[in-house]
């Protein structure tokens, strides 16, 4: 019986790791022979000292009755272990085909078309339709990568989507690649990973590479074009800024109507912010999420003010990672230029490597090549968008709310050597405090009425 009891137990627990769900009968006959296989362990155990009881003679004794019903039920044990092992014989243990595996993950409220959904939504919304539309997936997963990304946690999050244990976590990165391949490898899976950096090896993690011919499906979102060619994604679809309705929408369901409600001024205050957004999701939802609290008057005009001035700081943990040190000085430099301004791509170059900012070449016709990658890279991040041409140049400009946000890192630089000094597009008719301008290294005062300098300004760092 014990025999028996094994074998069928590593049939289930093969099938446990395809996935595949075992039978409910199999799992009560595994229930029941190990009750009678404990129960007969005990009446072995107890043999020995009910012979000893046995009479010899014709006396009959109270041990002499409990040694005959110990027989009695040795012979009756026999016979339901005999029965019992006429019905392990299983022709299978489990379906042949799993159902697909999909965690159901909450999902917040969609807002406008589906190219427009904040990416996390779009993906929680594609993961949770595997769950109530008939597909040919057999597994679905769903895993959270973020910056800095470790493979082994990666790992651990899939293996909870296949049904591995918690001590499978314990094994080393190559094991886990292992098993994990071991279980996609034959099945039609779907892997939706979420928040990409930078390029996940697949083999590493131990992800089949998905292809027409098995027809599985990787599905990511990202921030940064580049990754997309990285990962060799066939398709790729952007996150477009909102319309004024549905940016509204968006806005309001990140500050909640507790704090919309609690005094009549406040939605067209809270218009006024998200207005400031531009359609940028990511502006409305960061900001919408700074403003759930604030439920005065006050609060509402004081963030109407520094948005006219700067984003709130929160967006610079959002974006700024992006961008390695030398794009970081490259953005910041654009937003000394006007709201809304088209900057001659060309020119711009130009003016990084006057400024020392283009660092790998000694001539402007190679730095040209540096300017046009940190360009491109730049618009492939979303922090520059294409401006057309002027005068047969290509352009660029920077998205308001993006300005912002550079305009906020410059002042939080103030007391480095990177000290901005920016007023362009200011509408001023006189010059600004001249004491303010001897500190700064870059300065911009351009598209402005000034027409006369009352007093020689001073600027010993200006570059």
């Amino acid at each position: 019986m014990r025999a028996l009891r094994n074998d069928v137990q590593r049939e289930v627990d093969v099938a446990d790791q395809r996935l595949l769900k075992p039978f409910e009968r199999v799992q009560l006959w595994l229930s029941t022979a190990d009750t009678l296989i404990t129960e007969a362990e005990n009446l072995v155990s107890n043999g020995p000292q009910q012979m000893n009881n046995l009479c010899l003679g014709g006396c009959i004794s109270e041990n002499c009755l409990s040694s005959y019903k110990f027989g009695k039920r040795v012979a009756e044990m026999l016979q339901e272990i005999s029965d019992h092992k006429s019905k392990g014989a299983f022709e299978k243990v489990a379906d042949d085909q799993p159902a697909a595996s999909v965690v159901v993950r909450p999902v917040e409220q969609p807002v406008a078309l589906e190219s427009t959904i904040q990416k996390t939504t779009l993906l929680t919304q594609i993961n949770n339709k595997f769950s109530t539309t008939p597909n040919d997936f057999k597994v679905v997963i769903w895993a959270l990568v973020s910056k800095d990304y470790d493979v082994g946690k990666i790992q651990d999050r899939i293996g909870e989507s296949i049904g591995f244990s918690e001590t499978w976590k314990n094994k080393s990165v190559d094991q886990k690649a292992v098993d994990i391949y071991g279980i996609l490898s034959d099945k039609r899976f779907v892997v939706l990973l979420d928040d990409l950096w930078e390029r996940v090896d697949l083999k590493q993690v131990g992800i089949p590479k998905p292809s027409q011919e098995n027809g599985s499906k990787l599905i990511f979102t990202t921030r940064y074009l580049e990754v997309c060619g990285e990962m060799g994604a066939r398709k790729k679809i952007k996150v477009e800024c909102l319309e004024p309705e549905k940016a509204w929408e968006l806005f309001q369901d990140k500050v909640g109507d507790e704090t919309l409600n609690s005094h009549p001024d406040i939605p067209n205050l809270a218009k006024q912010v998200a207005e400031r957004c531009g359609g940028l999701p990511l502006a409305l939802i960061t900001i919408g999420r700074a403003m759930a609290c604030k439920t005065t008057l006050g609060e509402w005009k004081y963030a109407i003010e520094m948005l006219k001035r700067c984003t709130l700081p929160k967006m610079e943990n959002e974006v700024f990672p992006l961008l390695k040190f030398s794009m970081k000085s490259c953005l910041l430099y654009c937003c000394m230029y006007p709201e809304d301004y088209c900057i001659p791509r060309k020119r711009l170059t130009e003016y990084w490597f006057c400024e020392g900012l283009l660092n790998e070449f000694d001539r402007i016709s190679e730095a040209q090549m540096q300017g046009d990658y940190i360009i491109s890279s730049l618009l492939s991040a979303c922090l520059l968008e294409r401006g057309g041409e002027i005068g047969g140049e290509d352009c660029v400009k920077m998205h308001d709310v993006i300005r912002d946000m550079a305009l906020w890192i410059t002042r939080k630089f103030e007391a480095t050597e990177d000290t901005f000094f920016v007023k362009a597009g200011a509408q001023l008719s006189q010059e600004p405090y001249v004491k303010a301008w001897e500190r700064v290294k870059r300065m911009s005062v351009m598209k402005n009425e000034i027409q006369l300098l009352e007093e020689t300004p001073k600027y010993p760092n200006l570059r």
